[in-house]
């Protein structure tokens, strides 16, 4: 095997234009590929960002660590004057799982 080996994702980012956009896959939750996934993305797409979208259709429920990672980057990315996330076509059980955490109103959602 020639060169460093790829760690294995469960997210695809691209950036397009003053827009970074975080596609989770549905493999997300399988063995240990969501770790340390927002912070892999913040120091890897650093920003400023105008808007961050977090396209969610491919997948349906996440564990609490994907929550955790949505905070983290809405920290991260508030901080350097971003809008508040977009979440693109959540799993509506994603949506109402959010709203009992009362973590709804922190991001925009555009629901499936």
């Amino acid at each position: 095997m020639n060169g460093p080996a790829q760690v294995p994702r469960a997210f695809d980012v691209i950036r397009t234009g003053e827009t970074l956009i975080v596609t989770i896959r549905k493999e997300f939750d399988f063995g240990n590929l969501h770790q340390d996934w927002a912070h892999a993305i913040v120091v890897q797409w650093p920003g400023p960002y105008r808007e961050v979208h977090i396209d969610l259709g491919h997948c349906g429920l996440v564990s609490s660590t994907f929550f955790a990672g949505l905070i983290q980057l809405h920290h991260a990315y508030g901080a350097k004057g971003a809008q508040p996330l977009l979440l693109l076509k959540p799993d509506p059980r994603l949506v109402r799982n959010l709203t009992m955490l009362r973590l709804d109103k922190m991001f925009r959602i555009d629901p499936r």
